[in-house]
Parts: C-alpha cells; structure tokens; sequence
C-alpha cells in the first residue's frame, strides 16, 4: 500500500523529505537563467510534489532534474542529459503514443502518481509565423483517475472512494471515473465498514488528513482492508461544498465524503473534471451482506492461495459477453439481493431462457457484437477525451438496443418468464433517430484508411527510433530523423481523386457541401491543367505539393528541351540531376485555394464532430440506462447458459428459516476434478424449524470444508438470481453469510493463526442473526485440548441458543457430541442440534478411501495418520506416531508431559 500526498496545484512543497528531495530542491532553486521549457518544469515540480512530472515536447514525454534517473529506473529507458544554465540536466523520455504502456507501470504497478503536462501551440506576440508553446498540467493520473487507458480491467470496477467519520459513523461514497458508477453508504461501526470497503474493492482511496491514524499503537482497522485490497491512500485536507446541493437523499456524513471525493478529483481530473452534479445512489440495504472474511475464504472473486480470478465463484459461473455485464455479475456475486420477488423474477427468467435456446443464442450474438463498453464509451465523451470511434460505437450501441427490442417483442408471449422478461424489456428507450444521425453523417470508410496509415505511421517511428539524432530547438518539436534521407516529402497520394476524403459526409450539412463541391471543381481544373502539360512536355510530368517549396510542377531530367509557352509562365525552383520543379502561377492558385478548402472544410467537419457529441452527451441519461438494462439482460443469458452447461437447477426461495439441498455441489472443487478424470460427490444439508445447527465431524481431507462452503455459495448463487449446483434446493432468505474457514497467522500485527479464528468467532456471535448463515470449521484448534475443547463448546451453544442462526459446524472434537447430550435420534439441544460425519474406508492392501458422503452420525475418527502416511512422511516417524497414538489411548487421563521417551529401537 501507498500513501500518497495531496497534489493540489497550489499545493505548498512536502513538509517532510529525504536527502533526495533535498538535492531536487536544490537544483530546482538553483541560480536564474533557466530557458522557458526549464522553468516550466521547474515551476509544475514545484506546484505538483510527489508527483512524476511528464511534460510533452513535440513527439516525445519527457522528465527532467531528479525525476529523470527515477522514471528511467521505474520503466526501463536509458537515462540520457541536456545542458542548461550551465548545468547537466538529467532527463529521459519516450515517444508519445508508448503513453499508456508505461502509465501501466508507473500509475498501476507502482502505485505513483503522474502529472501530465501538455504542450499547445500559441502564436508568437512578436511573430505570427513562428510558433511558441504554451504548457500546462491538464491531469494528474492516481490510480483510481483513470478514464480511457486501455489497460484498464474491462471486467472489474476501478473505483477510487472517500472515507469521511462523524460520531462514530463512516461515510463512504465512491466512483468509477471510466464509467460513471457513483454511490454512497453509511457505516454504523467500524466492523460494517471493513466489510463495505471489501465489497468495493478500491484502487484508492481519500481519507481525510490525520484521520484514521495510530492511536495508542494500533491502527485502525481499515487499514488492514485497504492493504488487502492493494489500494493507494491519498489525503486530502477539505472538501468541495459546491456538491452537497445535488445530494440530498444522502446522510450528512455521506455527504462529507461526496465532498471530500470531488475536491480531491478536481486536483487530479483538472481540465477533464466529469459533471458530479447528480444524486448520489445510496447503496443497496436490501441484500445479503459478506463480510470481507467470507468474500476471501468462499473466494467469490478470487482464489485465497493465488490470488487468481481463475477457479474464484465469479470466474466459474461468468458466461456473460459484454464487459459490463461482466462488472455487474460481480455486484450480484457479492452483494445477493434480500428481495424475494426481484429475486424470483430472476429465476423465471433465467428458466425462459434456458428452455428458449434459439432466443439466448441469438441475444448473446448481438449483445457478443454490438453492445461494447458503452459506460466507458459515454464517459470519454462526457469527458472531451472520445474520438470518432466512440461516436461509431455509441452508433453501434443504439442499433443494438433496437435489435434486442425487436428480437424480444418479436417473440414476445405471456406466461412465466415471459411476463417478467417484458418488464424489463419496456424498460428499454430506443434512440434510433440519434443512431441514424452518425450513420448519416459518419463515413466509416475513412476511419479505416486513417487508422491503417496511423498504424504504419507509429510502426515507422519505432523504427525510427532504433537509431538517428534528437535535433530540434528549445521551443520546436524534436524528432529523430535517420542519418540519411530525402531532402523533402512528397505526398504520393493523387492531388484529384474521385473525391476528398470525407470524415463527415457532405451531405449532413450543406456549407460542408458547398464547400466540397467547389473543392471537387477545382480537382479537376488541376487534373485538366496537368493534362496539358503533359500534352506539351511528356507523361511524366505531375503537380505536387512538396514540404520547403509548395506548389510546383516537377518535371523529369529527361526532358531536356522544355516548350517556350511553358517556360514563358514557369519560375525554376528546385534543380537536381534527375528532377527540376516550376513554379506555375496557375497551380499556385489552384493549390491555395484547395489548401484553404481543405482547412475549411476540416473545421467545418469538427464543428459539426462537436454537434454530433453534443447531440451524444443530450442522450446519455437514456443511454446509460439502456446499457444498465443491457447488462442485466447479458448476466441473466450469462445465468442460463451456465445453468445448461454446468448443470444447474432452479431453486425455490422464500422468507422462511428453510434451507434444504439435496444434491449439493461444489462448482470450483468439481472442475477441479473433472480435469484429474475424477468425480464429485453431492451432498444433502437440510435445516428446518428446530433444527438450526449440524455438528459434522470426520477426518482431515474428508471434505467437511467442501461441504461448507458448498452450502454457502449455493445459497449465495440462489440469492443472486442464479441457478444453483444441486439437484433441489429450497433457501429461505439469508441475511448474512459468515466464514469462519481457513484463517492463517498476521504476523505484522503480531497475531496468531488461534488469535485469528478468535477475532473472526467473535464477530460471528456478535453479528448473526437468526437469519444468517454460519459455517464454522475447527474452532478452538490452535492451543490445547481442553481449552479449545471448551471454546468450540462455548461457541456452539452460544450460535445455537442464542443467536439461533443457521449454522454448519465441522470440528475433529467429537468429544462435543457428548458434552451437548448426543442421543440415539441424532440430535441434542431439544433438536437444535443434528449429528453428521464424513468416513474413511480401509481398501485390502492397507488403502485409504475418503467417501466424502455426508451421513448423520458421529465419527470419533481423525484418521490424521492415515493422512500422514498419505503425505509420504518417513515410515519410522509415522510408527512412532501409531506407538505413541496407542499409549495415549491407553492412558488418557496421562497428562503429556507424563509420555516417556520411546526410542527408535523400541518399535522396530
């Protein structure tokens, strides 16, 4: 984790620095004398500390003073120097268009943050033909500022959010600058506000300055969910009240983040500042709650050993085919609706679409090919950053809802499913006639010839940059330029073509087409002029337009003796030994004149460019809830297309205390399997009014944990709008999932894996509530018997008496059965609490077999062993294991210290 200062530009200098900062300053401060580009750098260091200043110069990014051999360092460039005022000049740099590449690295890999200081073109007071730069930060990159970088995860939010406290109470409100997703919450302690920065998941995060700091040498326990979320803290020392008047169903300490978050965005976003005028969407109350321990140990997004996306719940169950479905069906994962006819209206019609296979394949199809990332798309327009691609996806976008429209209402019935699919569907509001307009008026064509000559021109200058000086003045563009090459550029397109290449098609505004028709007129007076020259001097004459000298007329050596008509009109100006070039009044004009058209007709086409996006940003309420619809509609498909190919069933939800499957399985252990050729065994759990609570005792790697999380993430997929992996399920609401699964040791806060389980116990009984869902295994494992036999105790009968939640409770104590009165009907605690056990079978030849069945019992077996038998431990460790497992048996009341010493010799 990161923390970061606040880089406002009138920001004073960092009170605290190292030696380094030092030198900077140094060197910053040093004797007057500085050339202009010197002292603007020298001035945005001053004004953005703690960020790596890139300023543009001509085709190149570069970075000066201290910054330099650090940005050299950081993403691998060669560390080159300049002389100014006297003085060697650290600098590097890197050609504009590998921007992105290492923003990756400077903004995501390394946590930094990057001022980006622009160059413009200004007129010269003293001179209009000379051209001077104006330089300025337009926008400082964190890593929760980012709008349109494309290594942005496509699938998953880039939140940056704000934490604001009052009384003992959290604010939060958080925004993905790419997509416009902005929403709010308040937390009532500190425990809900873990949970909720979990469920987030930012990339920053912005607290106010000195909050949230060491008191009486422990920290606060959101910073252990910032560091597991690997987000950068940034601090901010006010807020922006300008907001407050456009939230007014948030609380007042809702809205002390809502500020907080735009002033902080203001210093980052500058000149691309997105409109933050808009209610603040609360956060859902209405839906299950995952607390950040069992987000990591059911890996609903990722796996507790890797890390990886890859065998988490999202990635098994993700069949969606546009990115923000993708997004979405991670904010179903981890916050399960709580309402049960939304959640019913789901079910239905994810059952349509499962039996209307023809219907889902074709959605998919046109969602797969039209629908893109239309949130993002609409947010660089918003934000001034779209180009014309983006307006052809918007185009895109808006015929996609009109086929998805007509595709539904087309096959449109009545009946379950059908019913609840147009809901939905008349939630949809075509905007056709804007989609018409940038077809009209977009020529697509052009585009592609554009991008084509983009991509070779970026090709070209990579390989430029393998070898050729830097030249350039101070105040011009530098490029590098091989050791040899033509004295000037030829433009080897045809002067007169059919027609100008047309980024707005003439025909969608008439001065467009006037100005078109008389640049078409004067085409074909040049053509007709160079006709006639080469009537009179030879075919191989042309007209071109060469960079240093104009409008000419270039003529081969070979023709030596040149028409006197000709020459009488014609000025030499450019001799070699294979070409000479005239100056030809005619072609002078004729070329100015289209050259002006040219410029003309270039402006009037980003005139009208800037209409269209006008036209665009007016439609954007209706376009983003058509997307937000889109994206329900690409997880639902994605739910049923899941439901067909892992084989999943419909479940029966309610709001009672029920929870029954039969047939359960594990989506993620079952793949697993399958790859190793191997089957899954299912499993039956069934809780009814009394019985809240099973005792499940079995040995290690008997599939007790499976068992538990299975039960959970079914109930959560059922709650989500998903089928579930089972044969039958019945789930009455749940209102929260707990986890007390897996623990490990956190060392840097000197806690023990014990002290762990002991923390995360706690909160559990605190926090459940009869509708909840516990899933507890080894409870009280991690310090001696007796004690943790007497906590594991405590623990069950406290969730069973008096939290009275539904609750999974897997331990080797079986010992507990006894203590809770375990009877001949398999049950305890006036049929609280039911007994269940996994086995292990001995095969002929000493092998083990787990069976992994769930069966109602006790089993008084650890079988740990066998397991290390299984592990390959050493076999004379393992007989003195069976020696010593067998005196401990038969002296059970012998305190530890009391088992002599057994040698080697004594069981060989």
């Amino acid at each position: 984790m990161a923390y970061l200062p606040e880089a406002a530009p009138d920001a004073p200098p960092a009170k605290r620095g190292s030696k380094a900062q030092a030198r900077h300053a140094a060197s910053v401060d040093a004797s007057e004398g500085w050339p202009p580009l010197a002292q603007c750098v020298r001035e945005n260091m001053r004004a953005f500390p703690g960020c790596m200043l890139l300023t543009r110069v001509g085709g190149f990014y570069e970075s000066y003073f201290d910054q330099a051999p650090t940005l050299a360092s950081k993403i691998s460039i060669k560390l080159a120097a300049r002389r100014w005022n006297n003085q060697t000049v650290p600098m590097a740099g890197f050609p504009i268009h590998q921007l992105e590449k290492y923003l990756k690295v400077l903004v995501q890999d390394h946590g930094m943050l990057v001022a980006i200081c622009e160059e413009f073109q200004q007129p010269s007071a003293a001179d209009n033909s000379n051209v001077a730069f104006d330089r300025r930060v337009t926008r400082v990159v964190s890593p929760g500022t980012l709008i349109d970088e494309r290594f942005l995860d496509p699938f998953t939010h880039n939140y940056i959010l704000a934490i604001s406290r009052s009384a003992g109470s959290y604010g939060l409100a958080w925004l993905d600058v790419s997509t416009a997703d902005f929403a709010t919450v308040n937390c009532q302690d500190d425990k809900s506000l873990r949970d909720e920065v979990a469920r987030v998941r930012p990339r920053e995060v912005v607290i106010q300055e000195g909050s949230f700091d060491i008191v009486d040498g422990e920290r606060h326990i959101v910073w252990d969910t910032i560091e597991n979320c690997g987000a950068v803290v940034s601090r901010v020392s006010g807020g922006d009240d300008t907001l407050l008047q456009g939230s007014p169903n948030a609380s007042r300490v809702e809205r002390d983040a809502i500020s907080m978050l735009t002033a902080y965005l203001r210093t980052r976003l500058m000149e691309h500042m997105p409109d933050m005028r808009v209610d603040a969407r609360p956060a859902d109350s209405h839906v299950m709650r995952l607390d950040a321990h069992t987000l990591g140990a059911l890996e609903v997004r990722e796996t507790m050993r890797e890390r990886s996306a890859r065998g988490s719940l999202t990635s098994t169950i993700r069949r969606t085919v546009t990115h923000g479905g993708a997004r979405l069906l991670q904010e179903w994962l981890t916050q399960p609706s709580m309402s049960v006819s939304l959640i019913r209206a789901r079910h239905a019609i994810v059952e349509l679409f499962l039996s209307q296979q023809h219907l889902r394949h074709d959605l998919r199809v046109i969602l797969r090919h039209g629908a893109g990332d239309v949130l993002r798309t609409m947010q660089r327009i918003a934000l001034r950053r779209g180009d014309i691609q983006d307006m052809l996806e918007i185009r895109d976008f808006a015929g996609t809802v009109d086929r998805v429209m007509a595709l539904l209402r087309q096959d449109m019935k009545s009946g379950p499913g059908w019913d609840e699919l147009a809901d939905l569907t008349d939630k949809f509001q075509s905007i056709s006639g804007l989609c018409e307009r940038l077809s009209e008026a977009i020529d697509e064509r052009v585009i592609e010839k554009r991008l084509q000559r983009q991509e070779a021109l970026l090709q070209s200058a990579d390989d430029a940059l393998a070898g050729g000086a830097l030249v350039g003045s101070e105040e011009t563009p530098r490029k590098r330029v091989p050791k040899k090459g033509p004295a000037s550029l030829v433009i080897e397109e045809p002067l007169w073509g059919d027609d100008i290449e047309h980024l707005i098609r003439p025909s969608a505004a008439s001065t467009l087409k006037t100005s078109t028709n008389e640049h078409t007129k004067l085409r074909r007076e040049a053509r007709q002029l160079e006709n006639a020259l080469r009537s009179s001097i030879g075919d191989a004459v042309t007209l071109r337009f060469l960079l240093g000298q104009g409008h000419v007329v270039h003529v081969p050596s070979t023709h030596k003796e040149l028409p006197e008509s000709f020459l009488e009109h014609a000025t030499l100006s450019y001799k070699t030994k294979t070409t000479r070039t005239f100056y030809l009044a005619e072609w002078t004009r004729i070329g100015q004149r289209m050259q002006k058209l040219e410029a003309s007709i270039a402006k009037k086409e980003g005139e009208y460019l800037r209409l269209l996006r006008d036209q665009v940003i007016a439609h954007a309420p209706v376009i983003r809830r058509n997307a937000r619809l889109l994206e329900q509609l690409d997880v639902l498909l994605g739910f049923a297309q899941a439901a067909e190919e892992l084989r999943l069933v419909r479940p029966v939800v309610d709001e009672s205390a029920c929870l029954e499957i039969r047939g359960g399985r594990h989506l993620g252990v079952e793949l697993g399997l399958l790859e190793q050729h191997r089957m899954f065994t299912k499993n039956d759990v069934k809780f009814s009014e009394p019985e809240r609570m099973h005792l499940v005792t079995g040995p290690n790697m008997g599939g007790k944990s499976t068992f538990l999380r299975q039960t959970a993430i079914i109930a959560i997929l059922a709650q989500a709008g998903s089928f579930v992996p089972a044969d039958a399920a019945h789930i009455g609401l749940v209102d929260r999932v707990f986890s007390r699964v897996g623990a490990k040791d956190d060392l840097f806060h000197s806690r023990s894996t014990f002290m762990v389980e002991m923390m995360e116990t706690s909160e559990i009984l605190r926090r459940a509530t009869s509708r909840s869902l516990v899933i507890a295994d080894e409870i009280g494992r991690g310090t001696n018997t007796s004690v943790g036999l007497s906590i594991a105790y405590a623990t069950l009968h406290t969730l069973a008496c008096k939290n009275k939640c539904r609750t999974l409770f897997a331990t080797h104590y079986h010992e507990l059965a006894d203590m809770l009165g375990y009877s001949s009907d398999n049950t305890a605690l006036d049929g609280a609490v039911a007994f269940y056990c996994t086995t292990l079978e001995t095969l002929p030849g000493g092998h083990v077999h787990y069976a992994h069945q769930v069966r109602p019992g006790v089993n008084r077996e650890s079988h740990g062993l066998q397991v290390a038998q299984l592990a390959d431990m050493p076999p004379e460790t393992v007989a003195l294991a069976e020696h010593t497992h067998k005196w401990l048996l038969r002296h059970e009341s012998a305190r530890l210290s009391q088992v002599p010493f057994i040698s080697h010799t004594e069981y060989q």
